[in-house]
């Protein structure tokens, strides 16, 4: 399997990142805030709001970046078909495992809330 994150799963377009934030149900965990719609798609696809507001040193970003989607790409045959806007929210130093692990622990209530 590839490293990188398929195109067909990334959200690029400004209105589905529009549509998504306007429909969408919104979650926060520890460290990330969600935002989860359905699709319309048959599979799930992943996009990322990392603010220079919250972090400003781009390498901090990229860090939060590349994390969100390794958790995605290693996770997303597990997803119903949903639309993920992921944030990150101002904290305190942590590890990358302990930041893996809220953004998967949310990814997967959210998908268990779409199923019932």
């Amino acid at each position: 399997m590839p490293s990188s994150l398929a195109k067909c799963v990334r959200i690029n377009k400004a209105r589905d990142y529009a549509h998504t934030f306007q429909n969408g149900s919104h979650t926060h965990g520890k460290f990330w805030k969600l935002i989860a719609n359905n699709s319309g798609n048959s599979n799930s696809r992943l996009g990322l709001a990392i603010s220079k507001k919250v972090y400003k040193r781009a390498v901090d970003r990229n860090l939060f970046k590349r994390l969100a989607r390794e958790t995605f790409r290693q996770n997303h045959e597990d997803l119903e078909s949903l639309d993920f806007v992921v944030m990150i929210k101002k904290t305190t130093r942590a590890t990358n495992k302990a930041i893996i692990d809220d953004l998967l622990s949310l990814m997967k209530n959210v998908n268990s809330n779409a199923k019932t």
